[in-house]
């Protein structure tokens, strides 16, 4: 990650932004789901979703940065939180997240670093369950020099990858999408 990246990803004014707990109601993640927090970061949506998911909920933080991820192993250790695993694996693969059991998913400014979008949500799919919900924010590629995804490129694939779409809004700089499994 960049330091420009790096230092916004940790900005305390990023919650002033974007209130995880608000995005987490809008996917509708409710206690003992299985969250997954794809590019977690440092893990702005994995602990408030901990908090929601309660004990006997889980969350899967996956990175490929082994910084992030000590970060976020550091800080569920200190938090006392059992309901937080976290996994060093790529987005197109999502090694070691169990198939068929995430409730509830999240690409939070994380998809435009997947390289192969497509087979991320393919792999995604055969991760969550029939009523599972993908939520997606990202910044528009085409607004901020190439430092972004397509919507509507996003959206096909989503569509192509047997997803249905159930929510779309795009603002200036960014996106974000609702998806269900078909």
């Amino acid at each position: 990650m960049g330091g420009c990246e790096s230092a916004v990803i940790g900005s305390p004014l990023r919650r002033l932004l974007q209130n995880p707990f608000k995005i987490l109601a809008e996917v509708g993640l409710r206690p003992m789901h299985r969250f997954l927090d794809v590019g977690c970061g440092k893990g702005f949506l994995t602990f408030p979703a901990a908090s929601v998911v309660g004990e006997k909920g889980m969350v899967y933080a996956v990175d490929v940065s082994e910084e992030y991820l000590e970060i976020v192993m550091s800080r569920a250790a200190a938090l006392g939180l059992g309901n937080v695993k976290v996994l060093k694996t790529a987005g197109e693969d999502l090694e070691g997240v169990p198939n068929h059991v995430i409730d509830r998913a999240a690409y939070l400014f994380s998809l435009h670093h997947i390289g192969d979008i497509r087979k991320s949500l393919e792999t995604l799919r055969s991760k969550l369950v029939d009523d599972g919900l993908v939520y997606i924010l990202d910044p528009i590629g085409s607004r901020l020099l190439g430092h972004g995804t397509s919507p509507s490129h996003v959206l096909s694939i989503l569509e192509e990858t047997g997803y249905k779409v159930t929510g779309f809004t795009k603002g200036l700089l960014f996106w974000k999408a609702l998806a269900k499994p078909v």
